[in-house]
């Protein structure tokens, strides 16, 4: 695993999947969402992986980031939260994302669907 601290996130970059762990009070917006495109870019190359953001405090979200640069071989996406508000949030992301999309109150089981995609 390789640990990335940018100044409004972690990022944790795992063989098959992504962690994004916001840090309290910060948000995405194009420029922060390019950011950990070029590291994701960077790890991964063209290698598929799977992006899980943990959401463990709530941080605004700018959608227009689902419009910006998505990378091809990011093939699936998981929010991952125990907060109700956060579900209906996901529900709003949802349409804005073309591959797998799916919700978890827990990150292991998030962890888990993400190794599922790879598994023969």
């Amino acid at each position: 695993m390789k640990k990335l601290e940018l100044p409004f996130c972690f990022l944790y970059l795992e063989d098959r999947y992504a962690i994004l762990d916001m840090k309290k009070d910060c948000s995405i917006n194009i420029d922060s969402a390019t950011e950990i495109t070029g590291e994701l870019e960077r790890f991964y190359q063209n290698r598929p992986f799977i992006f899980i953001t943990h959401r463990k405090h709530h941080h605004p979200i700018d959608l227009n980031v689902y419009k910006g640069r998505i990378l091809k071989n990011m093939i699936g996406f998981a929010i991952v939260s125990d907060n109700p508000e956060e579900r209906v949030r996901a529900a709003t992301e949802q349409p804005l994302w073309e591959n797998a999309f799916t919700f978890f109150t827990d990150l292991e089981d998030a962890k888990s669907w993400a190794e599922s995609f790879f598994s023969s």
